[in-house]
């Protein structure tokens, strides 16, 4: 995000499950990040959440189960 802080790093065993996660970093960058849905990605924003999985692949945060 142009202008904001980036590469962050988050706790995941502070949060329970995708929304609280979600609902956290909108708070931290100040922005709406929309729900998710499989079919349609996030609707209701211009801004995705990725993360680097373990193999160095992106992904979209909501792509595979929370646990």
């Amino acid at each position: 995000m142009d202008g904001a802080p980036y590469l962050r790093k988050i706790d995941l065993k502070v949060y329970t499950c995708y929304p609280e996660l979600l609902n956290a970093l909108e708070n931290m960058f100040q922005l709406t990040i929309g729900k998710y849905s499989e079919r349609e990605g996030y609707n209701g924003s211009d801004y995705a959440p990725t993360y680097e999985d373990k193999d160095g692949d992106w992904m979209l945060v909501g792509d595979v189960p929370w646990e």
